[in-house]
């Protein structure tokens, strides 16, 4: 319980909502040296007497790119086309606005953007609803810190960058125990919309785009949410508390570990991605254990398991805030652009069956990725307030 304390402390420097009573007590923790290698998983943080932070992440163009100019380079060996290739490489570096080019046979020739910056459409943001367990609704966005609302087990603090943070009145949450009240509480966001939260125990989650999350405000027994849509996940370490997350077509038990599972409604697979730890994937009966690396996929209306390698940075590019595009149909890149930017799609023709590899950052207007998209010559867009229309 005493690591478990430590990783709810240390997410709440990380998001400066830390006490000075609770600073304290995160020093004095750091100083045993019990938890240095929990200090150095994912993130590197340097204190110091103040409480001042300074975080390094990976680039993560640079290893998208990795995982892309392999599979280039290994399409290129196969087709014989390298004199296309590098073609291709040129336009690459002509994209100051993203990163994208059309797979193809031929490089076509580029043809006149027809995407108008007058009609344009800003990307998504931080917006969400939490909805309490009385009905109350909260519109959640980008604002300074503020305390929500108390519950049984403890208060809700929006903190200023956009994250919602449960902090529990004590360790282990007595006041529900007591009581023997479940309160449950669900963040949902928009189209155009993504939030994240950190759970009562430390657990931190991404939520992206036309997603929700169904949780209590402190575990008993089993740590349960429920999630429709796409998660990210960083489970604080509970060997004796399994987090378990249910989804329409499944149910994900871990004891402390990153994962990203999408589950939206109009998409023909639910994908459980993991990246480091274990997690158990469970649907009617049948089990599968993924390791870091691997990505579970379950078809609707079937209780298959198909486990696959994957490449992770791809998986969860959406969480650093880009579109990354391996070799993927445009229906499936309008899909997602659709939830991002809360817009409609209109296909006329074909168009939806071309392939595009690329990467683009999320934070553009839309009218900067599909002004992109046309560079390959064989797909234009018309923007109608908030409808897009693919053509030829």
């Amino acid at each position: 319980m005493e690591r478990a304390r430590f990783y709810t402390l240390l997410q709440y420097f990380k998001e400066d909502i830390i006490s000075e009573e609770e600073w304290h007590e995160l020093q004095a923790m750091i100083k045993t040296g019990r938890f240095d290698d929990q200090l150095e998983d994912d993130i590197l943080i340097s204190l110091d007497s103040t409480g001042k932070k300074e975080r390094w992440t990976a680039d993560i163009e640079q290893e998208v790119w990795k995982g892309i100019s392999a599979k280039i380079e290994k399409d290129s060996k196969r087709s014989g086309y390298r004199s296309w290739m590098a073609a291709a490489a040129i336009l690459l570096i002509m994209l100051s606005s993203g990163l994208i080019f059309f797979k193809s046979k031929f490089l076509p020739s580029v043809k006149t953007n027809t995407v108008s910056n007058k009609a344009d459409i800003l990307p998504g943001g931080n917006k969400a609803i939490l909805t309490l367990s009385n009905g109350e609704r909260r519109v959640l966005t980008d604002s300074t810190i503020n305390q929500l609302v108390s519950q049984t087990g403890g208060s809700i603090i929006k903190a200023a960058n956009g994250i919602l943070v449960y902090k529990a009145n004590s360790l282990s949450g007595n006041s529900s125990r007591e009581t023997g009240e479940v309160v449950m509480n669900n963040l949902t966001t928009p189209r155009g919309g993504e939030f994240q939260i950190i759970l009562p125990d430390g657990t931190h989650v991404w939520l992206n785009a036309a997603s929700s999350l169904k949780f209590p405000s402190s575990f008993k027994g089993k740590r349960l949410v429920e999630l429709t849509g796409e998660a990210y996940f960083e489970v604080a370490k509970n060997k004796k508390m399994p987090f378990i997350v249910h989804t329409k077509n499944q149910e994900v038990e871990v004891l402390g570990t990153h994962f990203n599972i999408n589950s939206y409604t109009d998409e023909l697979a639910t994908k459980t991605t993991l990246l480091e730890g274990s997690v158990k994937i469970s649907v009617q009966g049948n089990q599968k254990i993924l390791t870091p690396g691997e990505q579970s996929q379950i078809y609707t209306n079937t209780k298959a398991i198909k486990v696959t390698p994957v490449n992770l940075e791809e998986a969860v590019a959406w969480k650093n805030g880009y579109f990354v595009f391996n070799d993927e149909k445009l229906k499936s890149i309008m899909r997602r652009v659709c939830r991002w930017y809360d817009v409609d799609c209109q296909f006329e023709g074909k168009q939806g069956e071309l392939s595009f590899i690329g990467v683009v950052e999320r934070s553009k207007n839309i009218s900067s990725l599909l002004k992109v998209l046309e560079l390959t010559g064989n797909v234009h867009f018309k923007i109608e307030g908030r409808k897009i229309i693919v053509m030829q």
